[in-house]
């Protein structure tokens, strides 16, 4: 009778052949997770993550962890935390883009489709060369490539931030890694401000750059973080907030207790980050920064009206040093504003040739990623004559002159369609909103310096960005919706 009992009792303790995968499973999902944050912490590392080095190593990272990923939910035989379904129109539309940047590379398409250039070479060396849509299919290959690593990105972060705390935890992180590339910028602008790590600087000496090459480029990065720290920062004085009750000693003893525990150090991070964004001295950085704050005040005041007090102190003391930094260390900026204006180098003559060559192929494009090959074609007395022009500062330009105005249409309206979805999110979800109020901002900002600039061409920046859309997407269902159906 004893030895039955205590069979009986192991049999319960043990657990069963099927809880076994199931656990493993889980195990996968916490390893994942983690290399995702190692990937977007050594992202901006290596120039900002622009060179062929980086390209390979995230090209290879993120679909292995995606690939890792969706083995564990073989074995353990569990269902996608959020089903496709769930995403399928913004799906489909990139889907298409990224099938339609194969045909442009494919040699087998009629020559009437054929960039102009391949029959040009045909008849200058007289041979029967194959062609394609793209003028530099290489070119186009690549783009292919970083798409399909951003993809894989989403898709894995979306399913595992589909938990509330893997997505706070996400956004933690992200303003984290940023301070830290804040911090190291700012000790390189003011201790060795003529290397970018162990390499000569070639130019910007006079501003902060961290691990990037580009000011404009690391703005965004710094903004983008900035973005995340402050909206740590009042989620930490929204929860003293309930946790002091209606009192105002009390609610005030809360923010106090905020202030000297996680809430300072997000502060502090706060201040950090803003220090180097306005050593970076990008007007165009800066400016969508602001836009992209702004935007944050405005759906947390929204959602803070049942903790306002919270909410308002976290919101008023953020941006009260994200000014004193900019009164401290603004005079760069302040200089660049006052001699220069908003007026680009040379980019509105760039602008004007982009929609030349946008107009002479519409439909079909002259290939992803090719506008460095294409501009020569049009370049003019417009441009200096020894001028490099080797981006167009304007993503969406380059996106319609390589992909076709039909297909750039619906690529760029399938990425609307997530961010819509954050947007949602953040006003509507009743908690655990601080994933897609993030998401809403951080779009907001790459989105209008890509109006400017080419900061999302920096893979540091894309993927950050692509992460924080997919936690935000993730997050924008309440907890009772069944998103795995």
């Amino acid at each position: 009778m004893l030895t039955a009992k205590m069979t009986s009792t192991t049999a319960r303790l043990a657990p069963s052949a099927q809880d076994t995968p199931k656990t493993h499973a889980r195990a996968i999902d916490e390893i994942v997770f983690g290399a995702i944050l190692v990937g977007l912490a050594c992202a901006p590392f290596w120039f900002g993550g622009n060179r062929p080095l980086a390209w390979g190593l995230h090209a290879i990272w993120f679909p292995a962890a995606t690939l890792l990923y969706e083995a564990g939910r073989l074995w353990g035989a569990r269902r996608h935390p959020i089903s496709l379904r769930r995403i399928w129109a913004p799906s489909a539309g990139i889907a298409l883009a990224a099938i339609w940047a194969g045909l442009q590379m494919a040699p087998w398409t009629p020559v009437g489709y054929q960039h102009p250039v391949w029959q040009m070479a045909r008849e200058a060396l007289g041979k029967d060369l194959p062609g394609a849509i793209s003028i530099n299919v290489d070119e186009t290959m690549l783009a292919l490539v970083k798409l399909a690593t951003a993809a894989c990105l989403f898709w894995t972060t979306m399913q595992l931030c589909r938990s509330p705390h893997r997505a706070r935890l996400l956004v933690a992180a992200v303003a984290a890694i940023g301070a830290l590339y804040a911090l190291y910028g700012i000790v390189a602008f003011f201790v060795f401000p003529e290397t970018i790590l162990w390499f000569p600087k070639t130019s910007y000496n006079d501003s902060v750059t961290s691990t990037f090459v580009n000011r404009n480029s690391y703005a965004t990065y710094a903004g983008v973080g900035l973005t995340a720290a402050i909206a740590m920062a009042v989620g930490q004085f929204v929860a003293s907030d309930r946790a002091g009750g209606r009192a105002t000693k009390r609610r005030l003893a809360g923010v106090i207790a905020a202030c000297a525990g996680a809430g300072g150090a997000w502060l502090a991070a706060t201040f950090v980050i803003g220090v180097a964004l306005i050593l970076t001295a990008s007007r165009g950085g800066i400016c969508a920064t602001l836009c992209g704050v702004v935007a944050l005040m405005a759906i947390a005041s929204i959602r803070g009206r049942k903790n306002a007090v919270g909410a308002g102190f976290g919101v008023l003391i953020a941006m009260a040093l994200v000014g004193a930094a900019a009164f401290a260390f603004g005079d760069t900026f302040a200089d660049r504003i006052a001699t220069q204006g908003f007026n680009g180098d040379d980019r509105f003559a760039i602008y004007r040739l982009s929609l030349l060559s946008i107009a002479d192929s519409p439909l079909f494009g002259s290939g992803w990623g090719t506008f460095r090959q294409v501009l020569p074609i049009y370049r003019d007395s417009s441009l200096e004559p020894f001028g490099v022009y080797d981006l167009a500062h304007n993503t969406y330009l380059e996106i319609f002159q390589g992909l076709g105005v039909p297909v750039a249409l619906l690529f760029l309206s399938s990425i609307a369609t997530l961010a819509t979805r954050c947007v949602w999110g953040a006003l509507a979800r009743r908690h655990s909103a601080t994933a897609p109020m993030v998401a809403a901002a951080a779009t907001f900002i790459v989105f209008l310096h890509a109006f400017v600039d080419f900061s999302l061409q920096m893979q540091a920046v894309t993927l950050t960005w692509v992460a924080l859309l997919a936690a935000g997407v993730a997050q924008s269902w309440g907890s009772r919706t069944a998103t795995d159906r």
